[in-house]
């Protein structure tokens, strides 16, 4: 091999190792980021509570653009709603959903409908 063509070969290879290497790491800032939070408003009874778990079951009507009509379990933040609900109460709620973790905020017990006398 002569100087010229060892040299164009380290050469070569210097900057086939540098472009590799300044793809393969990236600043932090430049990562993905967890996506965002979504927020849906959610109406239903309560079926069950279970203090320990800091869940509570949910008859829920459909949540349009998430889900249909379930009864299911549901996390609750802060645990200190837990306190404030009895099963069988009608609620709203904030149900969140960020990754594969829901849960409910801002639980309200909402009034059950008025029933007429005669």
């Amino acid at each position: 091999m002569t100087n010229s063509m060892t040299l164009t070969f380290i050469c070569l290879a210097v900057a086939l190792s540098t472009s590799c290497n300044k793809s393969s790491t990236q600043p932090s800032s430049q990562q993905p980021s967890a996506p965002a939070a979504k927020h849906y408003q959610l109406k239903g009874k309560l079926v069950s509570i279970d203090k320990q778990s800091k869940m509570v079951n949910v008859d829920s009507e459909a949540i349009p653009g998430y889900m249909d009509a379930m009864t299911m379990p549901y996390v609750v933040k802060p645990e200190s709603e837990l306190d404030k609900l009895k099963p069988g109460e009608p609620i709203t709620a904030d149900l969140i959903v960020q990754d594969e973790s829901a849960w409910l905020e801002n639980i309200v017990i909402a009034n059950p409908p008025a029933t007429e006398k005669k």
